[in-house]
């Protein structure tokens, strides 16, 4: 049995697994973002709830937003939780519960878990993205996260896809996150309607047929499909995943996605790349923690 645990700004979910089967869950509302204290009290609290026979349970495996020193388990600047900014957490939760417990990258542990159960189970090279507040992404060869030699692979929401395009949070210009995340949709609708508008409601004015809003959608799709373009020519996986709120408009986006990835592609043979929407839900980030702490 493993436990995953998936830190995020608005709740921490988890998961007890066994045998590759979630037997049981559970959530609870983020407390704090800033208070170290009253943040790690809840993580682990919620992590003791899931421990049924502590004798079975062989690892522990917590998935949080932002960049992580993989190989020295440490939390580095997350962008939404800053209690745990520079805090070595799987050595906290080894020595709090004498488990092993290791950390990753949320979208790594989401890449994870739609490469082994969901989307792209049988698959042998996965790459995913999770499109929400930023975009994430990860890799995943042989049912094993790709990290790279300093633990960095897979910020594929940090690529340019514009080289003097709008200012992106991390302060470059032109980043796929600009574009793509509820940011960068929001600031595409006000160039097409003047005004500011969410992720939801521009969802629901497409279902109801409104032009300018599938417009948006389709926009984002394009600039959506140029990088994905960029991962089929460099990596070649046998399918991509995408996850993620944004992912939520379904063919909206991901439509004009494919078209524009397959128009990009150099090679011919690999223009038909499947990309498809992640399968395993709002769990997928705790599952795939709890599937990195097998390993």
């Amino acid at each position: 049995m493993t436990i995953g645990i998936d830190i995020g700004g608005t709740n921490i979910k988890g998961v007890l697994l066994d045998s590759n089967k979630v037997i049981a869950k559970a959530k609870v509302l983020t407390k704090s973002k800033s208070n170290r204290k009253i943040l790690v009290a809840q993580i682990f609290e919620l992590i003791q709830g899931l421990i049924k026979d502590k004798k079975r349970i062989k690892g522990i495996g917590i998935g949080v937003a932002g960049p992580v020193d993989f190989k020295n388990q440490r939390v580095l600047n997350p962008p939404n939780v800053t209690a745990l900014k520079n805090l070595y957490l799987g050595k906290s939760g080894k020595e709090k519960f004498k488990i092993k417990t290791i950390i990753d990258n949320d979208v790594h542990c989401l890449v994870l878990a739609e490469a082994i159960l969901g989307a792209g189970k049988g698959k042998n090279l996965i790459v995913g993205l999770g499109l929400g507040t930023g975009v994430g992404g990860g890799i995943v060869l042989n049912k094993k996260v790709l990290h790279g030699a300093q633990g960095t692979a897979g910020e594929i929401g940090h690529t340019i896809i514009e080289k003097h395009g709008r200012k992106c949070t991390c302060g470059s210009k032109g980043c796929l996150e600009a574009y793509i995340s509820e940011r960068g949709l929001r600031e595409t609708a006000k160039e097409i309607f003047g005004q500011e508008i969410d992720s939801i409601s521009l969802f629901k004015m497409a279902k109801r047929g409104n032009k300018k809003a599938i417009e948006a959608w389709q926009i984002t799709g394009q600039y959506l499909g140029i990088s994905l373009a960029n991962i089929v020519d460099d990596l070649n996986p046998d399918v991509i995943v995408i996850g993620g709120g944004i992912a939520g408009a379904g063919e909206f986006l991901l439509e004009s996605a494919r078209k524009e990835m397959r128009k990009n592609i150099l090679s011919p043979i690999a223009k038909n790349t499947k990309v498809v929407r992640a399968k395993l839900g709002g769990y997928a980030g705790a599952i795939g923690a709890a599937l990195l702490a097998k390993n």
